[in-house]
């Protein structure tokens, strides 16, 4: 990407920060952002492409280019390429992450979670202690738990953060080479958390949660040395 585009970009991110441009807002011609900032149609397009790509912008054929709206779907593909791309010592940070994110999931679940997201949570705990062993099946299930949890948070934002890492987490956690006390312990740690949702007890089902996500992070340390 040029310099110059990189500059028109910049600019015009500005302008949406500020409220300068609101979302929905027409963007003007591509002729008069030429004019604007004095340069070609070839930069000007370039720049549109990548803000487009970031979700800052959407085109719509015959009518032209409009400030995007607020999407989740935007933050998602973002967070997903990010933690597509992380390199193994960028993971650690992203489990970091996931302990902020997941411990507020619990405290939310424990409110706002009904019935139904809480039978799930059993069920995936009964697919998980027939999968003790079984390093791949158990990963994915794994996961599944942390995903029907963040769902019963009833916040999208949380849900839809942790499913865009739902592949990168699987993938690394198949890394892993744990015993079947590994097995046990993930176990106990996800119907511990259950019980305080099913109970209402928020804090409760926070700290559980949190002492389930360092000590699977310290696991993952271990398995580095």
């Amino acid at each position: 990407m040029s310099q110059r585009s990189q500059e028109i970009i910049a600019q015009i991110e500005g302008e949406i920060l500020s409220g300068k441009l609101a979302p929905g807002e027409r963007l003007p011609s591509e002729e008069r952002l030429c004019e604007a900032f004095g340069a070609s149609r070839t930069v000007v397009r370039e720049a549109i492409q990548q803000m487009r790509g970031r979700g800052l912008l959407r085109t719509t054929k015959g009518s032209g280019t409009y400030i995007a709206k607020p999407s989740l779907d935007s933050l998602n593909t973002a967070m997903e390429m990010y933690a597509s791309l992380v390199a193994e010592a960028g993971f650690m940070e992203l489990i970091d992450f996931r302990i902020l994110i997941e411990t507020e999931c619990a405290r939310l679940a424990a409110v706002n979670a009904g019935e139904s997201i809480v039978k799930e949570l059993r069920q995936v705990i009964g697919r998980m202690e027939g999968l003790k062993g079984s390093l791949a099946e158990f990963s994915k299930a794994d996961i599944s738990f942390h995903l029907v949890l963040a769902k019963g948070s009833g916040n999208r934002i949380y849900s839809g953060v942790l499913g865009a890492m739902e592949r990168s987490c699987i993938e690394y956690a198949q890394k892993n080479h744990g015993d079947i006390d590994w097995y046990t312990d993930v176990v106990e740690g996800h119907r511990e958390i259950v019980e305080a949702i099913a109970l209402g007890l928020g804090d409760h089902a926070a700290d559980a949660m949190r002492r389930h996500l360092v000590s699977s992070k310290r696991h993952f340390l271990d398995l580095d040395k």
